[in-house]
């Protein structure tokens, strides 16, 4: 039954130190919050004043980067690769019988398989019924979905929410270990509305019920955040469980599923699909094969012990999934770490009621994301902060990643599309100066060259020619072609079949949608970023909106690698869209 809206804080959380999501003072934190803008700032309109104030350095940086961006581009599709063939793996373990000879050969460990728990917390407003039903379809077909307990966490200024679920409720309740649902009230001092805030409200709801009251045993319980249209695997819940039951600091542990927007993905736009089919395979490579710090990304999983420990997710951030993991660790220390399940898991792409609407709603999701810039002076102001246990190099790798990602996600556009085009022109054309080693022309090929600079000359026929002069930071950019080819045919492999509505004809013409790479990685890249960090530094905010998502058929399709299983998804094999092996 849903518990009611008063507030509950349970036990006491245990940590000693955690930081502040704001600075000390008004006028201090309107500095702080300026900082990803400036940095971003400089990053980006470099290649513009560089070659007129520090040619040298410009020229290095540029020679550097574009090693790293030729390096990152083969750790994609290698690392792609290597994920798919251990994600195949995946799904072929039993999980049960791995734990079984684990503890054969481990005497000491004397939890039983069934002995942990998984809660479950589904936050969500104004999201289709059809969808939750889909996300809780999929969770009752979990092999060991009675060790679930489901948290419905709706908000109370969804004025449906109590009828909606209690619909669910009645249908699912009986399917899972526990269901239950939570109401989240609007306008709490000090919250903004959002996933974070929701979930917040939540865990500590059932902490009152199943922990406090109940006296069940917070030790033996995973959180997982499970995005309302989210589609495990049918392994998913099997293999954390295995992971949780082994693991050396599972009160110290995030686990993370590779996330691919394709549920829906031959629904829209084609030039949509460039961005939304990168990010898993991105996600897929890092994961895979990863080194260093890795973060949560909008499904995830922790202990609930640790979870509570400090004192949930703060109710003031937007983009809850970085944060949480940066809260646990500047409060926990080193040992917080994030370990992957490699299998997959489909969340729906933006898909709204016009393809006008579906542009723009993509575009609001994507700032909406680069909005955790916030993180950046959260990150910042904590390692500057002694109190934290975390070590000074854990401090310096986690600040240097959620900042080295939000300047890279607003200045990489300008650093690959103008890296070297610009600063060269600019040398050619005005009294700026580049290096003579990195003009240099090292080979000359014939291809269809762009060169930009006889727009200067007023040469309009000289705009395009016949050959390409390469030098060596042009060299090491146009080596990443080859890579980027394979990419292209891994993202459409792994979309999964192409649906019977879709021709042959239309999803082969979809392809050219790569063609307007440059376009969308600024439209969708650089502009929600730069649009993200102003709002920040200005003190605007973030208006939280649900993006639309579903599509044509509602049917999930979950198909991120080629697999030997028949489907993904027990109980919809029969779905077009689900994988056929």
């Amino acid at each position: 039954m849903p518990l009611s809206n008063s507030s509950s804080a349970g036990a006491p959380p245990l940590h000693r130190f955690t930081p502040t999501t704001v600075a000390s003072t008004p006028r201090t934190n309107a500095l702080w919050n300026a900082v990803p803008l400036v940095f971003s700032i400089i990053a980006s309109s470099f290649v513009f004043w560089g070659p007129f104030t520090v040619p040298d350095l410009l020229a290095i940086f540029t020679t550097l980067f574009f090693a790293y961006w030729l390096v990152r581009s083969y750790k994609v599709v290698i690392g792609s690769a290597i994920g798919a063939r251990r994600m195949r793996r995946w799904e072929r373990t039993n999980w049960a019988a791995e734990y079984a000879t684990y503890r054969s050969t481990h005497s000491g460990n004397s939890e039983s398989w069934t002995w942990a728990g998984h809660l479950v917390v589904i936050p969500n407003y104004r999201e289709p019924e059809q969808i939750l039903r889909r996300t809780l379809d999929n969770l009752a077909a979990q092999s060991n979905r009675k060790q679930l307990v489901v948290v419905l966490a709706m908000e109370l200024r969804e004025t449906e929410s109590a009828a909606k679920a209690g619909r669910l409720l009645a249908e699912y309740e009986a399917r899972f270990g526990r269901m239950f649902a939570t109401y989240h009230p609007a306008g709490l001092p000090g919250e903004v509305a959002g996933k974070g805030s929701n979930q917040a409200w939540a865990l500590r709801q059932a902490h009152e019920l199943l922990i406090a009251s109940d006296g069940d045993d917070i030790q033996r319980y995973t959180v997982t955040s499970c995005d309302a249209d989210a589609v495990f695997h049918r392994r998913h819940f099997e293999a954390l469980n295995y992971h949780f039951l082994v693991a050396e600091r599972r009160h110290r542990t995030f686990w993370q599923p590779i996330i691919f927007y394709f549920n829906n993905i031959w629904d829209i736009p084609a030039a949509l699909r460039i961005p939304n089919g990168l990010s898993g395979l991105n996600r897929l490579a890092n994961l895979s094969v990863g080194k260093g710090t890795s973060m949560p990304m909008s499904c995830y999983t922790l202990s609930w012990a640790m979870l509570h420990e400090v004192d949930y997710w703060d109710e003031d951030i937007i983009s809850e999934d970085w944060h949480i993991y940066l809260k646990c660790a500047y409060s926990l220390g080193d040992e917080v770490s994030l370990k992957p399940i490699l299998l997959p898991l489909g969340n729906d792409c933006v898909y709204a009621s016009s393809t006008r609407a579906t542009f723009k709603g993509q575009y609001l999701q994507y700032q909406r994301h680069a909005f955790g810039a916030e993180d950046i002076p959260y990150a910042l102001r904590a390692s500057l902060d002694s109190r934290s246990p975390l070590s000074i190099r854990g401090k310096f790798d986690l600040a240097f990643l959620v900042t080295k990602s939000h300047v890279m996600w607003a200045a990489q556009w300008f650093l690959v599309t103008l890296g070297w085009h610009l600063p060269a022109t600019l040398a050619s054309h005005t009294a700026a100066s580049m290096p003579g080693w990195w003009t240099h022309h090292l080979v000359t090929l014939p291809a269809i060259g762009l060169h930009p600079g006889a727009l200067l000359d007023g040469n309009l026929l000289g705009l395009v020619a016949g050959t390409v002069n390469f030098s060596l930071p042009t060299l090491l950019f146009y080596l990443t072609m080859p890579p980027l080819a394979v990419v292209i045919a891994q993202e459409y492999r792994t979309r999964g079949p192409r649906p019977a509505d879709v021709s042959r004809a239309r999803a082969f013409f979809g392809l050219g949608a790569w063609s307007l790479l440059p376009v969308m990685t600024f439209v969708y890249g650089a502009l929600p970023a730069f649009h993200a960090q102003w709002r920040l530094a200005t003190g605007a905010g973030f208006d939280f909106r649900v993006a639309e998502k579903g599509g044509r058929s509602h049917a999930p399709a979950l198909a991120p690698i080629e697999t030997s299983s028949p489907a993904l998804v027990p109980g919809l094999e029969s779905s077009a869209t689900l994988a056929d092996g």
